[in-house]
């Protein structure tokens, strides 16, 4: 009897593995999640810049051109996403506004604060649909 006590238990314990070791597998790449992270991290270091009035051409140029590195990839982050005619429709929404911001070359943070504002309202547009 003792013996299949431990054979069930360990049956149970080896099942439990199984299934943890198979959701394991299934989850994949978390994509989505660090293009989010990274768009949210150069947007806050833009934002700080600003709060801080230390606001750098070189450094807003170059947290420029990681938003437009980001805002490409949008689509191939949220591929299984529900309404893809709308989902691309803002991310090319997002893609314009971090190309006109790129194009206003701020070099004060009140330029900066306008050219971030375009590509805010393209995040919150986003966010209001599929969040």
């Amino acid at each position: 009897m003792k013996y299949v006590v431990l054979l069930l238990v360990g049956l149970f314990v080896g099942a439990l593995g199984a299934i943890a070791g198979i959701g394991a597998l299934r989850q994949g790449t978390p994509y989505d999640d660090a293009v989010m992270t990274v768009m949210s991290q150069q947007m806050g270091a833009l934002r700080g810049m600003r709060e801080r009035n230390q606001c750098n051409a070189g450094e807003i140029e170059r947290r420029f051109a990681l938003l437009g590195a980001i805002a490409a990839e949008a689509e191939a982050a949220f591929h299984a996403i529900g309404d893809d005619a709308q989902f691309t429709r803002l991310a090319q929404d997002l893609r314009d506004a971090v190309q006109a911001a790129q194009a206003q070359q701020p070099t004060t943070c009140d330029a900066l604060g306008q050219a971030m504002s375009g590509i805010g309202g393209t995040c919150k547009a986003c966010h209001d649909v599929f969040r």
